[in-house]
């Protein structure tokens, strides 16, 4: 990712130059890209704030595929905790939306044709499917870095977040801050899922706290492991969203801040 601190610089003069002011924003922009491979699923977590609302029509529009014949436009899935559901829309650009009697333009629809725009939150995230066979897609993102604490609400079932900044951390590091449900038997505990886009399979760890690392002999300790207590140190890439899965009949909150 690119980091962009906007400057603007004002220079008063009369005949020679008396005083140069600079005004700093408080703003940290930039963008991302997330790459959705050919004939194939990418998770993609919002970790910028494009305009205080981050409608889905707004975050994403740039370089999606639409077909007038509404069978190959680029899917978003988005997901539903309380439902335990995907909701999936098509990507219609503004010429296949008049060709198709759909007046609302250019945006994201349902399969009978019901225009959708919700907001996707930075700390959130959303499938995207390239129905092209031979061409990865290429997503940007853009906006302000979120700078501020981040409270998660973990309910049972599948959630899906992102860190809600653009940065590269283990989840359970003190940027990170995860520090859900663990079991001594292994049995009960949070679990975390990444998609892996160039194998189109879920990986799957465990969390396991501090002093269940101790009872399980799991010398590396805190963190993330795979069934046969293999570490692994759980960093999403920027712009990768991923799953946590709360067994226990509970609403957990995670927090986390983030400040540069």
């Amino acid at each position: 990712m690119k980091k962009t601190l906007l400057i603007a610089a004002a220079t008063l003069a009369a005949g020679v130059i008396s005083s140069q002011a600079q005004v700093y924003s408080q703003n940290i922009v930039g963008y991302y890209n997330v790459t959705v491979p050919a004939k194939g699923f990418a998770l993609v977590g919002n970790q910028l704030n494009l305009d205080g609302t981050n409608a889905i029509g707004s975050l994403f529009g740039a370089g999606l595929v639409s077909d007038p014949n509404l069978a190959n436009n680029t899917e978003l899935l988005l997901w539903n905790p309380a439902t335990q559901q995907y909701q999936t829309l098509l990507y219609v650009n503004s010429a296949d939306a008049t060709t198709d009697g759909l007046t609302t333009g250019a945006g994201w629809y349902d399969g009978n044709g019901t225009f959708y725009n919700p907001s996707l939150q930075p700390g959130t995230g959303a499938f995207l499917y390239n129905y092209n066979n031979n061409t990865p897609l290429t997503v940007t993102l853009v906006g302000t870095v979120p700078q501020t604490t981040n409270v998660y609400t973990i309910g049972q079932g599948y959630n899906l977040f992102s860190l809600a900044a653009p940065v590269v951390t283990n989840l359970v590091s003190s940027l990170g801050n995860f520090s859900g449900v663990s079991d001594p038997n292994l049995s009960a505990n949070d679990q975390v899922l990444f998609w892996n886009p160039a194998t189109q399979q879920y990986q799957n760890l465990l969390y396991v706290n501090s002093a269940d690392a101790a009872t399980d002999g799991l010398t590396t300790g805190a963190g993330f492991y795979d069934g046969n207590g293999t570490f692994y140190p759980a960093a999403p890439s920027v712009g990768q969203a991923f799953f946590i899965y709360h067994q226990a009949n509970s609403t957990e909150t995670w927090t986390n801040s983030f400040s540069f």
